[in-house]
């Protein structure tokens, strides 16, 4: 029977690294099933989600452990059982930089019992100006129960008061 493991792992960013870690899954039988990684301030980083069999398990943990220079967190997930009645939806956010862009918008969410899925962000130059602009790219699940109107009012609110654009694929919420 197969286990999934779910593999949390940083360290300094080198050539090779992902080859490690595949290789050592498939040497214990296992699937590289999903993952998302990036180089962030010299460091690679990420989350993967492997399949491998009971038998296996145990070994793959010490065998990825063994690899020199990362830190692993290795955790065999719970079953979940998703909200099959969450809407899908995804924010784009654009705005000149300043400390608390995301805290705002995340305490929002949350308030409204929306979860994040996927969260891309980047602070850079803007194209025409060169300011540092926030750029955001957002996955939300919204309960059913969640009134989108309600979410659109708080987002909204919010990109009045930091003078950022919010697109929604469920309607736009940025400043006129």
């Amino acid at each position: 029977m197969k286990q999934d493991l779910v593999i949390t792992f940083i360290g300094s960013d080198r050539p090779g690294i992902v080859q490690d870690m595949s290789q050592r899954v498939t040497a214990h039988g296992g699937n590289w099933l999903e993952s998302q990684m990036t180089r962030l301030a010299g460091k690679f980083a990420g989350v993967a989600r492997v399949s491998v069999s009971e038998q296996g398990f145990e070994a793959l943990v010490q065998d990825l452990n063994a690899i020199p220079g990362m830190t692993f967190i290795l955790d065999a997930p719970e079953k979940v059982v998703e909200d099959l009645r969450a809407s899908a939806f995804s924010l784009n956010i654009v705005g000149p930089d300043r400390p608390g862009i995301l805290a705002e918008i995340t305490s929002a969410l949350a308030e409204q019992g929306v979860n994040l899925v996927d969260l891309t962000t980047e602070v850079g130059p803007a194209p025409m100006t060169g300011v540092l602009t926030f750029f955001a790219e957002v996955a939300i699940l919204v309960p059913a129960e969640t009134e989108m109107e309600t979410v659109h009012a708080q987002l909204n609110r919010i990109s009045d008061d930091l003078g950022v654009d919010i697109h929604s694929d469920s309607g736009e919420m940025s400043a006129p």
